[in-house]
């Protein structure tokens, strides 16, 4: 698996994974929900933190990441709603498939920009190619849009099962809807990239050829 991807995937796995693993071990050791919750926030906001000042890599969903944790921490410290906590996750996913949306409007759909970072090389002309070919640009318009109905719809699940689930149960749940979600979006992407007509448009992942 070439660097990149692995990197990526990694990241991945500690975003969506480290706050159930802090909540379920801080369960573990007997604290309430509201307790292992914040230390689940915590521990997001930590890493996100880390991102930001250690590593210095800002980057939007970093920043997302850090205000969502802190302004749940806020509301659930406030509140004392340990449901509050659990919508901190669908509002992170909801923002970024607004953003997807957003950049429809752009020559530069997100995806385009998620493609061009995980490939590495063989992107030196992406920039020229998707200001100059109309197909090219509506391949990843189409990826980008499906991508962010995918997540919304997500998002919205996982909104209504938090105050229909138990605590215990939405804080692992809410999670693995997640990863269902992206692996059948990642799923959807490759079975479109193999169809017929989609082979006639410049492929996002074909090498460039001088």
């Amino acid at each position: 698996m070439p660097r990149n991807r692995f990197t990526w995937l990694l990241g991945l796995v500690l975003d969506i994974g480290l706050s159930p693993l802090t909540f379920y071990a801080a369960r573990l050791f007997g604290y309430d929900n509201l307790t292992c919750l914040l230390a689940g926030t915590i521990a997001v906001g930590l890493r996100a933190g880390y991102l930001l000042c250690i590593r210095r890599r800002v980057e939007p969903l970093v920043l997302l990441m850090l205000l969502t944790s802190l302004l749940s921490l806020i509301a659930a410290l406030l509140t004392s709603d340990p449901r509050l906590m659990l919508l901190r996750e669908p509002l992170i996913t909801t923002a970024v498939a607004l953003v997807f949306l957003g950049t429809c409007l752009t020559t530069r759909p997100a995806l385009f920009h998620v493609a061009k970072r995980m490939r590495g090389t063989g992107t030196e002309d992406w920039d020229q190619r998707i200001a100059a070919e109309p197909a090219f640009r509506r391949l990843f318009l189409l990826l980008t849009a499906v991508w962010a109905g995918g997540l919304l719809a997500a998002s919205a699940v996982r909104a209504v099962l938090v105050y229909r689930l138990p605590i215990e149960v939405m804080a692992g749940l809410s999670q693995v809807i997640e990863l269902a979600a992206i692996g059948l979006l990642v799923a959807w992407t490759m079975w479109f990239r193999r169809r017929p007509h989609a082979a006639t448009a410049p492929r996002p992942d074909r090498a460039v050829r001088s």
